[in-house]
């Protein structure tokens, strides 16, 4: 299924381009969480090889008008995210949470809508070489059922910026190419 999110991309145009300038810069005033985390902290995450998350949204969802969606993104080298000393390259993680935007509770997120986020933000070009880990976090106990609530992906990128296959890797999921989901 796909879906439509240009009229909400053409309201957002400016938050989704300070977006992809935050994530894609190596300039730590892009990042807009920079102002309110401690240098110390900031030097600690360099020095693990991490850059601070960037958040856009919330905006609101095209697939459930009662939902409102955020996505979060930052760039990690390889070594660290996949725990192999010496690797080289780094990886792009985008989660896509979505809430209630009367409850402020967490509920799934479309598949489909989630996609087109992710393809709203890397392009078209990347999107085929884009991994889908799934929905990860969950809501629910062990009486209700556990519902998925916030999809992951991961775009693997060389030292030179060139997106790659999925490395080998120990994560604990299955990652599928976003573009064989349909």
């Amino acid at each position: 299924m796909c879906v439509d999110i240009r009229t909400v991309l053409r309201k957002q145009e400016e938050e989704l381009r300070r977006f992809r300038r935050g994530l894609f810069s190596t300039d730590p005033a892009d990042s807009g969480l920079a102002a309110v985390v401690p240098a110390t902290v900031l030097e600690q995450m360099r020095a693990e090889g991490k850059t601070v998350p960037h958040s856009f949204g919330p905006v609101r969802s095209v697939t459930d008008r009662h939902a409102v969606l955020t996505i979060v993104g930052d760039i990690t080298e390889q070594a660290v995210l996949l725990e192999r000393p010496g690797r080289e390259g780094s990886v792009l993680t985008l989660s896509v949470a979505a809430k209630h935007k009367q409850l402020g509770t967490r509920q799934a997120v479309d598949p489909a809508e989630a996609r087109a986020w992710v393809e709203a933000i890397v392009g078209p070009s990347w999107l085929p070489h884009v991994y889908s880990a799934g929905s990860l976090s969950t809501v629910g106990g062990t009486s209700a059922p556990r519902q998925l609530t916030t999809a992951y992906f991961y775009l693997f990128l060389g030292t030179d910026g060139v997106p790659h296959a999925e490395p080998e890797h120990e994560l604990g999921v299955t990652l599928s190419l976003l573009t064989g989901l349909g």
